[in-house]
């Protein structure tokens, strides 16, 4: 623990100093990275490596779930962090996952949204990673045997890649209710068979 305290306080110290910095999240680690001088920040990530690692928000006095969600190969993200919370890296690869990140403050307004959200569960029961993409929300890499909880606005895409194009795999409306776990696999094997997709 005093380890991963010291990386937090590195991990500061540089992105103080530079505004951005890279971060190294050891092999079946978990860092926990902590700017409780911020109201909010923001944390803009961009994988370095060629594994992915689970990114998670947790409330700091019960360490309940905020939010989740796998950040694959070369993905990236922003993500919003309140003061009595901290952003967590869990490795579970066998070799570290380098991570350029740049902290910077912003206004709790972040968390002021417009119009209907749904809050949900994208899991995948299967063997393979499911890479997906949420235009202007992220690009989560769900790994396998792992579950994903979302926060999104009713008309939000939800898209995947086959072929190297990008589809549509949902649209979130009120037909998904809040806390609804869904089979990413079993979605996506259903909606390239309707699409014609091998």
């Amino acid at each position: 623990m005093k380890y991963l305290s010291l990386l937090s306080f590195l991990a500061f110290f540089c992105a103080c100093s530079s505004n951005q910095t890279i971060v190294s999240v050891p092999a079946n680690q978990v860092m926990e990275l902590d700017y409780p001088h911020y109201e909010v920040f923001k944390a803009t990530l961009k994988n370095k490596s060629l594994k992915g690692l689970e990114v998670a928000v947790l409330s700091k006095y019960n360490d309940e779930e905020i939010s989740s969600f796998g950040l694959g190969t070369k993905g990236d993200v922003d993500v919003f962090v309140k003061a009595d919370n901290k952003l967590v890296f869990k490795n579970d690869n066998n070799s570290s996952v380098a991570i350029k990140m740049q902290i910077s403050p912003a206004s709790a307004k972040v968390f002021e949204r417009e119009g209907d959200y749904i809050s949900f569960t994208l899991r995948n029961n299967g063997a393979k990673s499911i890479p997906l993409l949420i235009p202007s929300v992220m690009n989560p890499n769900l790994s396998p045997f792992s579950k994903s909880g979302v926060d999104l606005k009713i008309g939000q895409e939800i898209l995947f890649r086959a072929n190297g194009k990008k589809y549509v795999l949902l649209t979130v409306d009120k037909s998904i209710k809040n806390g609804d776990e869904l089979d990413v696999g079993k979605l996506m094997a259903d909606r390239k068979t309707e699409l014609g997709i091998r």
